[in-house]
């Protein structure tokens, strides 16, 4: 588990929907560190494409096929949700370490039963890659140098109007992921989760106080709004809020995050972080290459622990914290609704 690496890493992707591009576009800039072999792709036509794309040689259609054809050192999975803890299973079976899109799998429950049967078999990094965005990157330095001094308070939001119909009559959103339209844990699950992760990476543990979500589109299964009121130790509280039809706001998510600390503050606007306080200063961003910067962060330390041997950022464990606030959210937001019924 610890050896080091020093052949090229042999590597397929799983999935080939709009999100492998980032992922490919992040394996490429590797190198000669890196032999991407093959791509495993149910819709046959896709799976070329993304593979012409990227000159890889080999396109199969499952993971049998996958296993029997090739011999590779990591599966990089960027399939949907629903297919996570097959494939995390069949890699395990082949002694393949693993690189998982969030979630690790659709609950809770089932993201703690595949990992306890992967563990001690294969390594297993969650691609959260929200976190690996240059300006958490950057904020996490600053909260962990002391310059906030202690956290005391934090309020993320992020709202979009991705999902209404713009001028054009066209749903952003929707096209750009159209399995999203039949989640039905869509807020917190699919968009949220990100944002409670990177609030655990810059505040440390939290636990959930209360939720409340809201369904507000009648096209769309899951719910597209949710406020998580969060804490962190000592009572000091986490807000974690957002919705995907926000009338007036733009189609293309742009967080903004506020952190109070007991020496200084710093605000997170789209692709601007300020440090408020006696070292005051803006440091800015471009929207685009930070959101490719976030991929190529997350693939880079994967493929960098598996040639050292040192444990990963995300690994199963530490996802299992995110995956289980998501959990708690929709309880608590599940108590809320019962008793506002009951009322």
């Amino acid at each position: 588990m610890n050896s080091r690496r020093t052949a090229p890493i042999k590597v397929a992707l799983a999935g080939a929907g709009m999100i492998s591009w980032y992922h490919l576009t992040a394996w490429r800039k590797l190198g000669d560190r890196v032999r991407m072999l093959a791509v495993c792709e149910p819709d046959p036509e896709r799976g070329s494409r993304r593979a012409a794309e990227f000159d890889i040689a080999r396109v199969y259609r499952t993971a049998e096929e996958l296993f029997a054809g090739e011999k590779i050192d990591a599966l990089d999975i960027a399939s949907p949700r629903e297919s996570h803890v097959a494939w995390i299973d069949e890699a395990a079976a082949h002694g393949v370490d693993v690189l998982c899109q969030k979630p690790l799998a659709p609950t809770l429950a089932e993201a703690e039963a595949v990992i306890g049967r992967a563990t001690g078999r294969v390594r297993v990094m969650a691609h959260e890659n929200w976190r690996f965005r240059p300006w958490y990157r950057d904020l996490a330095e600053i909260v962990r140098s002391g310059e906030l001094g202690d956290v005391l308070q934090a309020v993320m939001r992020m709202h979009s109007s991705e999902f209404l119909t713009d001028a054009n009559g066209r749903r952003p959103g929707l096209e750009r992921q159209p399995f999203m339209a039949r989640e039905t844990r869509l807020m917190i699950a699919e968009v949220l989760i990100h944002h409670l992760d990177v609030v655990r990476f810059l505040c440390g543990p939290l636990r959930v106080i209360e939720a409340r979500t809201l369904h507000t589109d009648a096209d769309v299964v899951g719910e597209t709004a949710a406020t998580i009121l969060l804490e962190m130790a000592g009572g000091r509280s986490v807000v974690v809020t957002g919705t995907i039809t926000a009338p007036g706001f733009p189609p293309r998510t742009k967080d903004r995050l506020e952190i109070v600390g007991s020496k200084a503050s710093a605000v997170l606007d789209a692709e601007e972080l300020s440090v408020l306080g006696p070292n005051a200063r803006k440091i800015h961003y471009e929207l685009d290459a930070a959101y490719q910067a976030s991929f190529d962060g997350a693939i880079s330390h994967f493929a960098q622990c598996l040639e050292s041997g040192a444990p990963f950022e995300t690994d199963a464990a530490d996802n299992l914290h995110t995956l289980r606030l998501v959990e708690d959210a929709y309880s608590a937001a599940a108590v809320a609704r019962s008793a506002a019924g009951a009322a």
